[in-house]
């Protein structure tokens, strides 16, 4: 799947996006954000949905997470430059820390997930790891309260099925260049 992701042709990737960003503006959670709402998104690489346009709407408070190997993510609306993080990705250097649970909505990139709003990371667990207390309660349809998780990938990263491991937080939404997804 990574593979496919990043022999897309960068036009794609680049329109792709914009339609993903577009549906995202559109769900109806985001169209009733609060004005001291903060939206957790990254910067995508390799292929990835890229949903940086946000970060351009003066509008909307928008925090980029911050990894350190082994540990939760960190949220932090940037206050100046982006600086190289590790696995090749775009963070904050400074700004103001938000904690994770106090996100609205937060944006996920994923390598594949399914229509039941399973996803495969790239294997690191931060985002499982950030949002464990989110997971679904056994024998219960809902969840805890919490961000909306939003993933965000190419309609040809959408899979029959995949396998769910305990620790693995499921997604709400999943958004494509093609339309939404409500597990």
């Amino acid at each position: 799947m990574l593979a496919r992701r990043r022999a897309l042709d960068p036009e794609v990737v680049a329109r792709h996006s914009e339609t993903v960003v577009q549906r995202i503006r559109s769900l109806p959670e985001f169209c009733v954000l609060a004005d001291e709402a903060v939206v957790g998104a990254y910067l995508g690489i390799r292929g990835e949905i890229d949903p940086s346009s946000l970060l351009e709407d003066s509008l909307l408070r928008t925090a980029l997470p911050v990894t350190t190997p082994g540990e939760a993510l960190r949220f932090v609306i940037p206050d100046g430059a982006l600086v190289d993080g590790p696995f090749g990705t775009r963070e904050p250097d400074r700004g103001v820390e938000v904690d994770p649970t106090d996100l609205a909505i937060v944006l996920v990139p994923l390598v594949a997930a399914d229509r039941r709003g399973n996803r495969v990371g790239h294997g690191a667990g931060f985002y499982d790891r950030t949002f464990a207390s989110l997971a679904r309660v056994p024998g219960t349809p809902d969840r805890r309260p919490g961000p909306l998780l939003v993933g965000l990938c190419h309609d040809l990263q959408v899979v029959e099925e995949l396998d769910a491991r305990p620790w693995d937080v499921p997604l709400d939404v999943l958004v494509t260049e093609v339309g939404l997804i409500r597990p």
